[in-house]
């Protein structure tokens, strides 16, 4: 009885190990089939997270390239912006610099050939030449009108709206170049028609490159002879010009014996009218030309801003009495 009982006992411990083992293969077949999937899946999630993550860095890159393009568009604006005012400052200052030794200045209107022809106004263009201590004359620089065909048609000359710029030339060959693109000075004149002393025309000068106000001049109220006002920039009196209304350059410059005789504006010292320190000169037409033509003297010692501001009255003097057109008497 005992070795039977033996014997069934060891088949039984046989059966069980035998079971066991079969678990344990079991066991080991299912991790190893989850260790495969967990590969698997964390090979896939790293591939796609990989991808995400190079799609991210290439919009990224897009953006980055995008905002590189805007950002050289918007430097070689402002690099283009800030070089035109530069140029025109030292244009001003060469200007300026230019100004400070010459005495005097000619202020000739360019003829036109149309409207000496048709009788059609134009606009004005006027060229400016400096003559210097030792008699050399050179070409300083040009204005232009800007103003509207019925406005030169149809307005009086002396009430006529316009804006003017000025610009500095390099050399005599480009008198006629008519690109304002760099002009240096802005000159406005507003529609007015003269009333005794309630309305007066003006033309106001401001530097174009930070609308700095260089002054304004001002033909004010007389009842007999003609005189013009010209202020600075912090509206202070610092010029004042004035003509006598019997001189047959100015009170004949309609008809043939006017234009062969000059007519002189006198410059004065606010402060001191009773001697001239200066001259405006209309200067007698030639038979060969239509155009007009001045002549500055300047007072001695006055800032360039002020000889800038007489060439001003000069070309408003052309416009007041000389231009040829019904004037608003």
């Amino acid at each position: 009885m005992d070795e039977t009982n033996v014997g069934e006992n060891s088949t039984q411990l046989n059966i069980k190990s035998r079971r066991k083992s079969m678990v344990n293969k079991r066991m080991l077949m299912q991790l190893e089939e989850n260790k495969i999937n967990n590969k698997k899946d964390i090979t896939d999630y790293s591939s796609k997270r990989a991808s995400l993550i190079s799609n991210s860095l290439g919009e990224l890159k897009l953006r980055l390239n995008d905002n590189d393009i805007a950002k050289t568009k918007q430097r070689k604006r402002r690099k283009s912006e800030f070089i035109r005012p530069v140029f025109e400052l030292n244009n001003y200052l060469t200007l300026k610099a230019t100004l400070i030794d010459i005495p005097e200045l000619i202020v000739q209107q360019e003829s036109d050939i149309v409207e000496a022809v048709i009788g059609c106004q134009q606009p004005n263009n006027y060229h400016v030449y400096g003559r210097l201590p030792n008699g050399e004359v050179s070409y300083l620089f040009k204005f232009r009108e800007y103003s509207g065909c019925a406005m030169r048609v149809l307005c009086p000359v002396n009430c006529r709206q316009f804006n003017m710029k000025m610009k500095a030339v390099a050399s005599y060959e480009n008198k006629y170049d008519n690109n304002f693109s760099n002009s240096i000075l802005n000159i406005d004149k507003n529609f007015k028609i003269p009333c005794f002393c309630l309305i007066r025309p003006d033309m106001k000068v401001e530097l174009i490159q930070d609308k700095t106000r260089l002054g304004t001049v001002e033909q004010t109220f007389s009842f007999c002879d003609p005189s013009f006002t010209v202020y600075n920039g912090n509206d202070e009196k610092v010029k004042f010009i004035t003509a006598d209304c019997c001189q047959c350059g100015l009170i004949c410059r309609n008809n043939s014996l006017g234009k062969t005789d000059d007519a002189h504006f006198f410059i004065y010292n606010p402060k001191d009218m009773t001697k001239p320190i200066g001259d405006i000169c209309k200067k007698t037409e030639s038979i060969f030309s239509i155009a007009d033509s001045y002549s500055i003297i300047y007072p001695v010692k006055i800032p360039p801003e002020e000889k800038i501001l007489l060439t001003i009255v000069a070309i408003m003097i052309d416009y007041q009495f000389f231009e040829k057109n019904n004037n608003v008497k």
